[in-house]
This record gives structure tokens, sequence and C-alpha cells, in this order.
């Protein structure tokens, strides 16, 4: 890793070549900027030697949300100085990062299917990102205003609880379901103007608070400290209910994410209260039921979309989880029969 990261690019965000004023235009183009009900948005692209995808960021009223979806094509390394205080939220669905703070001895590592919540005065570092790696990545900044505006502070004495000092040695934590389903909506909305601000504030909002509800996150925090599967774990959430059209076999998903596969079945329910198995027939039934409820799409089709190839067998399933037939529900919800 060493030598790897003494071959990365060096681009600075201070004291660059005067050619380049910032470390985001030596590496990508603004595309399109504009100021719409508030709400300040800016659309990059990356530069084609450096990578083939963008880089969106949003701000408005102490919030800042960028999002990074880009398969790189060389090595970069970030360094820079923020003399500002926020709170950061990072939701990192593919990638590797080492990200290296001043005064934090130990480099911090952050791979796929993490996240992170830290609160940041004054700070500098670097941030490495590597070739042949595809990054997408969610973050968010809530500066004072924003702070004070939900009183975060005063209920959570977050620039405490959650300095870089503190958190450190337990810097990331794995990407539950909800929270997944949460970047899902915010990397597809479609939203401009007024409704992009409502809908951004809203999400960062669900998002802090499912960071910082210790209730829910004190037992899988304990057990990663004890057991390192629960990001692996959290991996084959993922997995299923990416595509829930693929039916994977306990075998499958052991060879995926490299664990026997007793060991998955049983830490899987102990972390979970769930067989995989039972999780999965539970996300395929609720999509099912989303899909009669809301669209016109023949039955048949709809039994192929959540995993089952004979439409007879998932109107078994069905009505053995929900009581009654798929017909039936759709009959019940007022959906016309195409």
């Amino acid at each position: 890793m060493d030598k790897k990261r003494r071959e990365l690019t060096s681009l600075k965000t201070e004291n660059l070549p005067k050619k380049n004023t910032c470390a985001l235009s030596t590496i990508s183009r603004l595309v399109t900027a504009q100021e719409h009900c508030g709400i300040i948005s800016k659309k990059y692209r990356f530069l084609e030697h450096c990578g083939i995808g963008y880089f969106d960021s949003y701000r408005f009223d102490g919030l800042y949300v960028g999002v990074f979806d880009v398969l790189l094509k060389k090595d970069i390394h970030i360094e820079g100085h923020l003399d500002t205080d926020f709170l950061e939220l990072s939701f990192l669905i593919e990638g590797e990062q080492i990200i290296k703070i001043d005064g934090i001895s130990n480099d911090l590592v952050y791979e796929s299917q993490e996240s992170y919540l830290v609160f940041l005065s004054d700070v500098s570092g670097s941030i490495s990102y590597y070739k042949r790696k595809r990054l997408k990545e969610i973050k968010i900044r809530m500066d004072h205003r924003f702070i004070q505006k939900h009183r975060l502070n005063e209920a959570y004495d977050i620039k405490d609880r959650y300095s870089l000092v503190k958190v450190q040695k337990n810097f990331v934590k794995p990407l539950c379901t909800k929270t997944q389903e949460i970047l899902s909506e915010i990397l597809s909305d479609t939203r401009k103007g007024i409704l992009k601000r409502l809908f951004l504030e809203s999400k960062a909002l669900e998002l802090i608070t499912l960071q910082l509800d210790t209730k829910s996150t004190d037992t899988i925090e304990k057990t990663n400290q004890v057991d390192n599967l629960v990001k692996k774990l959290y991996t084959i959430q993922h997995i299923i209910a990416k595509d829930l059209s693929v039916q994977y076999s306990i075998q499958q998903l052991a060879r995926q994410i490299g664990v026997n596969d007793f060991v998955i079945k049983k830490e899987f329910k102990r972390v979970f209260g769930k067989t995989i198995f039972e999780y999965a027939i539970a996300l395929r039934m609720n999509k099912a039921k989303q899909l009669l409820n809301h669209s016109k799409k023949p039955i048949y089709e709809i039994s192929e979309l959540v995993g089952y190839k004979n439409s007879t067998h998932f109107t078994a399933a069905f009505k053995k989880i929900e009581g009654t037939t798929p017909k039936k529900y759709r009959d019940a919800s007022g959906i016309e029969k195409i």
C-alpha cells in the first residue's frame, strides 16, 4: 500500500500550479451550474483521461450534498485543508479510499458498503482513490446553520461525541438496508428547484437519524468489534435486494463474500433475526405487492421480476405469505386488469 501511495498522482487544493485553480478542476470540467429557489446545483463531468462519470453537488441553507459516480482510469491523490466546522456523513456504495488526517497517526481505510459520521473542525489531510475502481459515493455536510436549525448539537452534543479523535477507532460502519433504500432514492431522483431542496433536506435528516439512532446501531457496532462478519452479512443483504429477479443459493452467496455457508446461515440469523430465505421472501413479497398495487404489469411478469420463473410457484408462495392470491390481492387494490 505504501508503494502504491507513493505512485499516486498528487492533486492539491492549496498551492497548486497556476494553471490549476482547485483539485476538482484538474480532474473534471463544469457542465452546468444554476441557482433556483435558493438551491445551487452544479454538475461536473470527469475528464476522459481521469475517469468516466460525473459529480453533482447541491448547496443550500447550510446543507451540502455531493454525489460521485465515476470509473477511475488513474490513481488520484487529493490533499487539502478545510478551515470551517461541519458535520460530515459519507456513504460509500462502491469504491475504496485511504483517508489520512493530520494529527491522526493511523490511515483510515474506507471501503464499499460502509459509511461514517464525523464532526470536522479546521482539518487538513488527504484522500487517495485508485484506478480501475468504481467510485460511487454520497457525501453530506452540515454546517452550523443546519445543525442549529435542527438542534442536533443540543440533543446529541455532536461536536464532542462525533469528533474525529473520538470516532477514529470505530470510524466506519456497514450500510443497513434502510440506508441503502434512501441512497437509491437520492441517486434516482430527478426533481429540481424547491422540490429538490425539500427532498434533499428530508433525506439528509432521514440518514442522520439512522446514524444517530444508537438503539438500532449499538448492537451492530458491538458485534462488529468482536466479529468482522457483520459487514459481509450486510453485503449479503445488498446482493439480495439489488436484484430480486435472481434467487441466490447459500453456496453462491458464500462464494461471493468468501465465508463458509454454515457460518453465513448461523450468523445471518443471529444478527438480523431472520434466515436468509425469510429475509429474501419478505423482500420479494413486498416488491410484488408494490407492483400489484401500483402497476398494470401482468402477474406472470411480476412473477419473473421477483425471482419466480414459474407464475404458479409465485402464486403459491404469495398465497402462503399473504393468505390470498396475487389476482385477488390486485382486484382488492382496485388496479385495472390488463
